[in-house]
């Protein structure tokens, strides 16, 4: 109606572009998504200037995109296009550039770039001191998130300037667990959430003794009264995994153009497991409908066994938890499944159309 009323390039064209693209995206479609945020994005720099900020929310849209069909590099490029219009913003106030720098580490974590991750909550870092000062509480949660992003190593394979670097995260975290303790009229959550965050570093770097007592203090802490203990029921009661990377949610690319003609199905990867006293995962085992895609029930296989936990905690100290369960769902196309059947020697399934007529599409 926009269109015709008015023409393609009509700013009043952007919202429903966006709504659009959100759709597109929720429906496990980001490759048309794609198409639609460049279409918006477009509009924008006809009707406000290529450096307008009013682009950059359906910019991160797009990023989102790029993340959902496996595309980091251009999730990158997108990210630093963001990045350079905040900094055009914000140039004359630093202080303000705080919240783009965040939520850029975040999208930095969501693509895998570490590195690139940790260089901005130290820029948030160093403007916060500049600014405020070197113990002011709004470093607190830079200093947290700039110690959690150094779980994200792989220690399987790890030399000694790795376990250096795990190490490392632990001066953050004790810095903010300072910050919080001196600052006056903090709320008790904050302190609780920095005395928390110091004993999950322990437990990852396996400091047992030191993990369980400031799990220890955290558990009298918060035994004082019910909105403490309603707290306490939600952190230290079950176990809580302390980083995770998230899994694919395609059997295929997500980019594929034959995506476009073929419906998508739902799969699912179940994983019972127990957590140790440690946080360590043990005594996995992995089911999957269909069973066929062998590759991502290893790709979850592997995600779970090489999380650490929170351990769950009781008066008695930390507790091993059984029989947990962590379920997967993933899209596949028919044609995928029946081509690995082929390669298996069992036979494909017939079309869609044939299994609704006599009922046996419960699947889908």
């Amino acid at each position: 109606i926009i269109e015709d009323v008015e023409d393609r390039l009509n700013e009043k064209l952007v919202n429903p572009l966006r709504g659009l693209g959100a759709a597109q995206l929720s429906s496990g479609r980001p490759d048309l998504a794609t198409r639609t945020f460049d279409r918006a994005t477009h509009i924008t720099h006809v009707n406000e200037g290529p450096h307008n900020i009013q682009q950059v929310e359906i910019l991160e849209a797009l990023a989102q995109a790029s993340l959902m069909m496996g595309e980091t590099k251009g999730a990158r490029a997108v990210l630093d296009r963001i990045h350079a219009l905040n900094v055009r913003h914000f140039a004359n106030d630093k202080l303000a550039l705080i919240p783009s720098l965040m939520r850029r580490a975040s999208w930095q974590h969501a693509a895998h770039y570490y590195n690139d991750e940790r260089a901005t909550y130290r820029r948030a870092i160093r403007i916060i001191e500049d600014n405020l000062g070197k113990t002011d509480p709004q470093l607190i949660l830079p200093l947290q998130r700039l110690g959690r992003s150094f779980y994200y190593l792989d220690l399987t394979q790890a030399d000694t300037a790795q376990r250096q670097m795990v190490t490392s995260g632990e001066i953050y975290f004790k810095r903010a667990l300072r910050i919080a303790e001196q600052a006056p009229d903090l709320d008790w959550r904050e302190v609780a959430d920095a005395k928390l965050a110091l004993a999950d570093n322990y437990i990852y770097a396996q400091s047992q003794n030191r993990a369980r007592r400031l799990y220890n203090e955290l558990w009298t802490f918060l035994s004082a009264d019910d909105e403490r203990l309603a707290f306490r029921a939600e952190t230290l009661e079950h176990p809580v995994p302390l980083f995770y990377d998230d899994l694919p949610r395609y059997a295929f690319s997500g980019a594929d153009a034959n995506a476009a003609t073929d419906d998508l199905l739902t799969g699912t990867i179940r994983v019972d497991y127990t957590v140790s006293t440690r946080g360590r995962v043990r005594n996995i085992r992995t089911e999957a409908i269909p069973p066929e895609f062998t590759d991502m029930q290893r790709m979850v296989h592997r995600e779970i066994r090489r999380r650490v936990y929170r351990p769950q905690m009781s008066d008695d100290g930390p507790r091993q938890s059984d029989k947990l369960l962590f379920e997967h769902e993933f899209s596949y196309r028919q044609s995928d499944l029946d081509a690995l059947r082929k390669e298996t020697g069992e036979p494909a399934q017939r079309s869609s159309d044939e299994s609704q007529d006599d009922g046996t599409d419960e699947q889908r």
